[in-house]
């Protein structure tokens, strides 16, 4: 009973040799380098770098309008973030949420222009189920390939999104294109598949309650369920994984359906609630992408990639605001904050000597017990 207690301590016990504690600390650290990073930028570029730096971190704030349009644009992000989660833990390197957007767009906007029902309930909801089917078939075909046949799973679905994304343009522009926009775009969706807004001023609609709801029970199968070990000891130990009796067929296509789903459903937020019509090359793009940043942001955790997406997207907002009221500042500057974060939290060496002098001098004063 003891020695449970005392292992039970160690791994809830405020101290950086608690790998849970590690990696926040490093994201903090790593957040307060890459914004004195931009804090020095700011004064070689704008005359009042101090507001600069604030109006970044405050200006969302300020207006109501502002957090509502961080809220409404974060969560498809959020979206492919987990998608980009799933597949990462299982050590699979499938890059095709791009591609599944980009088609789950046009699957989307196919349904939405067509009178399926005259429910505004029921719409939305054959949008979702379609993009849904759509993306987890599709996401499907390179984990299988790799799982069959020993195929680059990274060079297969980089080509499979270029594919895609020609598939959508065609398709819009030949079946679902209408001649006031060029014949590029799609036409109008209807009414009723429309997303209506729960609370307008903060443009909140059913679609966040949704990305807390998955967030959840995706937390809960990748940290509880047999499954989620599954994804879990594959991406760490592939090996053993196979020695355990794990069929890497069946997880390949049980994670890849999950990432597609996932993407289906970030792709009909995003058209439902955000356009009135879908271009392909321009509506869904680099969305699936910027999923694999909110998953190393997140370290592949559901809760923490969504606070990374909600982040990422807040500084772009207050980016923005910026260059309204200062227009000499570049409006990419919140790359160079994106790009540090990665760049430090990626890292194997970033803080790891101190945490080693950490576990070594508890280990000590243990032993010494």
């Amino acid at each position: 009973m003891t020695e449970k207690f005392s292992k039970y301590s160690r791994n809830y016990k405020l101290s950086i040799s608690n790998p849970k504690v590690f990696d926040a600390v490093k994201m903090l650290i790593s957040i307060l380098i890459a914004l004195a990073i931009t804090f020095v930028i700011l004064c070689l570029v704008s005359s009042d770098p101090i507001r600069a730096i604030i109006t970044i971190l405050t200006g969302p704030l300020t207006k109501t309008r502002y957090i509502g349009a961080v809220i409404e644009s974060f969560i498809p992000y959020a979206f492919a973030g987990l998608a980009a989660g799933v597949l990462f833990s299982a050590g699979a390197f499938n890059l095709g949420a791009e591609g599944i957007y980009i088609l789950s767009g046009a699957v989307v906007t196919a349904v939405a222009i067509t009178p399926l029902t005259e429910s505004s309930i029921l719409h939305p909801i054959l949008c979702y189920l379609a993009a849904m089917a759509f993306g987890g078939i599709l996401m499907i075909l390179p984990s299988f390939l790799k799982a069959k046949f020993g195929t680059n799973e990274m060079v297969v679905s980089l080509m499979l999104n270029s594919i895609y994304a020609g598939i959508a343009a065609y398709v819009v522009r030949t079946f679902l294109g209408t001649l006031k926009r060029g014949g590029n775009s799609s036409k109008d969706y209807l009414a009723t598949a429309k997303i209506p807004y729960i609370y307008e001023p903060l443009h909140i609609t059913i679609c966040f309650i949704l990305l807390i709801a998955v967030t959840v029970i995706l937390y809960l199968v990748m940290k509880k369920s047999r499954l989620g070990y599954q994804i879990r000891l594959a991406g760490t130990n592939p090996r053993f994984a196979e020695y355990s009796g794990i069929s890497a067929l069946k997880l390949a296509i049980s994670t890849a359906s999950i990432a597609g789903i996932l993407s289906g459903m970030g792709a009909t937020t995003a058209l439902l609630t955000q356009t009135t019509f879908y271009t392909p090359s321009q509506s869904l793009v680099g969305i699936g992408f910027s999923g694999m940043l909110m998953s190393m942001l997140g370290r592949n955790n559901p809760i923490g990639i969504v606070i990374a997406a909600f982040m990422i997207k807040y500084l772009e907002q207050g980016t923005a605001i910026l260059y309204f009221v200062d227009n000499s500042v570049p409006s990419e500057i919140v790359a160079i904050v994106e790009g540090i974060i990665i760049m430090l939290i990626s890292s194997q060496y970033f803080l790891r000597r101190f945490r080693e002098r950490q576990l070594l001098k508890e280990g000590l004063e243990e032993h010494a017990e």
